[in-house]
């Protein structure tokens, strides 16, 4: 049974030269992307900014010549931005891309919640009530445009955001009646707050409240780092702390065949 990983475009050589990106793709024997077209794009597309029917159609094509298709198309914006022009602008490009998903070959839009510290630090005062409220209110304007083209919104949980815990992303789901255009991506390691957190139970206790939302895991590796807000730091796959093994029977125990994904590969950087 082949069991296949995905892994973040971006993490491949070939920013903004999509010919190159996908000869290192297909080199790698890698055949589904999560694909964040202000990242991977940066320059075509002025940041993400300007992202069309016809440049989606392209990079669809492209990819699927090799055998190559896009998991989730990734759409990392700041949902609860304090500053309500740019939550706006926020708003309107995560309905653009909801719109644009299926051109692209796939249906899922992701992104991380947003902070109320611009640089995405890790505070407490994500915790707050009334940053989980305007993640509710932007929520509620996504819906109706995922409602209409058949797409589905996928948050990621992360103890920097405003849907810090399983227990809040199940506040969350259930305002909204567990809309199933509604779904999530779980990266258990952005759940670990204190030292005696354990991985492989947030992801084991994720699966039991969540299987049915649950469109991918995300999987990155991690040391300690005492002096630092968030007690670890990221590191290449491999190096630090993660049983990778463990957390991947987990996944395929609760979704055969489901989107794991690898994140922070050590080459992203180089051409």
């Amino acid at each position: 049974m082949r069991k296949d990983f995905a892994v973040r475009a971006h993490d491949i050589p070939g920013t903004d030269d999509l010919e190159l990106l996908t000869r290192n793709v297909k080199k790698r024997h890698i055949h589904t992307l999560a694909f964040a077209p202000a990242i991977s794009l940066a320059a075509t597309t002025q940041g993400g900014d300007k992202v069309s029917t016809g440049l989606a159609n392209y990079v669809r094509r492209s990819f699927a010549a090799d055998d190559i298709e896009i998991g989730t198309l990734s759409c990392y914006v700041n949902l609860i931005d304090p500053d309500i022009n740019k939550r706006t602008k926020v708003i309107n490009r995560f309905q653009h891309y909801l719109q644009l998903a299926p051109s692209f070959g796939t249906n899922i839009v992701a992104t991380e919640t947003g902070s109320v510290d611009p640089a995405f630090a890790f505070t407490k005062a994500n915790f707050e009530p009334g940053p989980f409220e305007t993640l509710l209110d932007t929520v509620s304007q996504l819906l109706p445009v995922a409602h209409e083209f058949g797409t589905l919104i996928a948050l990621e949980p992360g103890v920097n955001h405003p849907l810090y815990s399983l227990t809040r992303t199940e506040q969350l789901l259930s305002h909204f009646n567990h809309d199933p255009a509604l779904t999530l991506i779980i990266d258990p390691i952005n759940l670990i707050l204190p030292d005696k957190d354990n991985v492989k139970a947030i992801l084991k206790e994720a699966f039991e409240r969540f299987n049915s939302r649950i469109v991918a895991v995300h999987l990155k590796d991690y040391a300690w780092t005492p002096d630092a807000p968030r007690l670890l730091k990221t590191v290449v796959p491999g190096t630090g702390q993660v049983d990778f093994r463990q957390l991947l029977e987990i996944a395929e125990h609760y979704q055969p065949f489901g989107l794991k994904c690898l994140d922070e590969l050590p080459n992203r950087h180089r051409r």
